[in-house]
């Protein structure tokens, strides 16, 4: 078995601000004023949002058409602006698939879309990048290509094309976990990229041109970086990356103030740091799992798991402590809710070469202790990489996606099977721009009771993982029997955290959608 050494039992670092800690330096929304943030976590009450908690079942979607071997990355968004969440799906030995999502129908338009690349895809990213309201699609490749990575313009109406060397990032390598994220709070989506054969790259999007700035920032990390996690974990308006590396190489944790990176996982001791060659982090999943108002951050591990609890100045590794020091061979984990009792529940994949069907993990959590509910099926088609928890068919419940890389794998899409009733106990919250554009990657949700500080659960706005991938989805949150809740949304801007507030919003008058909020115009 392999063995990643295990984080001290509390990580101190000094405090950076000052309390309190949840939505520092917040700028309030000149339209919807609040006054001061506090919260009552759940965790604290008694019982949770939804009455009573059951084992989530699941049935396969459409299993001919998603049986086909070695998936990759697989990255959700709503490419054609139907109001369906759409799919690509990144291969090694086959032509990449698009799925088109027609209320629930998929089918596989990728060659006419243009993006049927038959180069092995390890990872793909949807954003959009320049902000005309379609998503674009960035693609990484291996080494062995014959062409760079591609950065997949949306034109409309199903069509593609692959602008990446006009705008600058037609850039060749192992690549790994992108993301679209507008680091330098210019109103513009920046790219990062992940390599694990030579320095990290993040380009700055200036007036629609790229360029790498990673090493004159202090975030150029040459070591095999395979995922990344970015959320503004000092809540100071600034985007930090948590870099996991692979092959005993020491992660990374880089902090950002004043536009410069400084690597501080020694100092919070993240970094692992002299572990063995066999060793190393992948996959990294963020989520309040707790529902105390911060983001934590899941670490999958080719050895013992992490979950670190964040305490503000300091992180806590208490994947023990819950159930969840998986020491296995984990590759990539998503966070859901997908039994609707008000606690994010993990899904964990896992990985050996030799094996079709390594165990993966449902760990359904109960108040803060994780317990594994695997279902069958999952256990029999379950996957190696790639892993997505996303509302599918809008009936309110987060289905999976699941990928297997084995040449006799699948990628099969799993629905939720919960009643209506209970589905419909929840919210999705989609989250733009001024402009009414996907833009906003890293900006946070909250969603309280009605008229209390009963937070009933803190997301993240996607910024990447379930394997190298990054998507553009809205965020769920399960209400349990509240039927109107407050929603707030914390964009990171030029002016620092800024918050729109809309207040009493009726759950039971969007089943089938998400409510949108917009930031304020500056």
């Amino acid at each position: 078995m392999l063995h990643v050494p295990r984080l001290p039992p509390v990580l101190r670092v000094p405090r950076v601000l000052p309390v309190p800690r949840v939505l520092r330096s917040l700028r309030t929304s000149a339209v919807f004023v609040v006054l001061g943030f506090s919260c009552t976590p759940l965790a604290t009450k008694q019982g949770s949002p939804a009455v009573g908690s059951a084992l989530p079942a699941f049935d396969l979607v459409q299993p001919a058409l998603f049986g086909a071997p070695g998936a990759q990355p697989t990255a959700w968004a709503d490419f054609d602006g139907d109001g369906d969440l759409d799919l690509f799906v990144g291969f090694r030995g086959r032509p990449n698939r698009l799925y088109r999502n027609d209320a629930g129908t998929f089918t596989d338009v990728a060659a006419s879309a243009g993006v049927a690349d038959s180069i092995e895809t390890r990872a793909a990213a949807w954003g959009d990048f320049d902000a005309d309201g379609l998503v674009d699609l960035y693609v990484g490749f291996t080494p062995a290509s014959p062409v760079p990575n591609k950065l997949y313009r949306n034109q409309g109406r199903g069509r593609f094309v692959d602008v990446a060397a006009a705008v600058g990032v037609a850039d060749k390598g192992t690549t790994r976990q992108p993301a679209f994220v507008d680091f330098d709070r210019d109103g513009d989506l920046d790219l990062f990229v992940a390599f694990r054969d030579r320095p990290n790259a993040l380009y700055r999007q200036d007036a629609g041109r790229f360029t790498d700035v990673a090493p004159q920032l202090g975030i150029a990390d040459p070591r095999k970086t395979v995922g990344v996690a970015w959320f503004d974990w000092q809540q100071d308006g600034d985007l930090d990356a948590f870099v996991a590396n692979q092959d005993g190489d020491a992660n990374g944790f880089f902090v950002q103030a004043n536009g410069r990176f400084t690597d501080m996982a020694d100092a919070l001791g993240l970094s692992a740091r002299g572990r063995g060659a066999a060793e190393g982090s992948v996959g990294t999943a963020v989520t309040d799992y707790d529902n105390d108002g911060d983001l934590d951050l899941y670490v999958a591990n080719y050895g013992p798991d992490w979950l670190l609890r964040n305490d503000g100045d300091r992180f806590t590794n208490v994947a023990a402590a819950v159930g969840l020091a998986l020491d296995d061979h984990s590759v990539s984990a998503a966070w859901g809710d997908l039994d609707h009792d008000g606690w994010p529940d993990l899904y964990v994949v896992n990985f050996l070469g030799t094996e079709r069907d390594t165990r993966d993990h449902l760990f359904l959590q109960r108040q803060g202790r994780f317990e594994d509910a695997t279902p069958t099926v999952m256990i029999r088609d379950g996957g190696s990489h790639g892993i997505n928890a996303v509302d599918v068919d809008r009936d309110g419940d987060l289905d999976l996606l699941v990928a297997n890389n084995h040449a006799t794998g699948t990628h099969h899409l799993f629905r939720n099977t919960m009643a209506a009733a209970r589905a419909r106990q929840s919210i999705a919250v989609t989250v733009l721009d001024a402009n009414g554009r996907a833009t906003q990657a890293g900006s946070e949700v909250r969603v309280f009771r009605a008229g209390t500080r009963d937070l009933l659960g803190t997301r993240l706005v996607d910024t990447g993982g379930g394997y190298d991938s990054q998507g553009v989805t809205p965020v769920h949150v399960a209400t349990g029997a509240a039927d109107r809740v407050d929603i707030e949304v914390t964009y990171l801007t030029s002016a620092g955290r800024s918050l729109v507030r809309v207040a009493d919003v009726r759950v039971s008058g969007f089943t089938d959608r998400s409510v949108v909020v917009r930031a304020q115009a500056r």
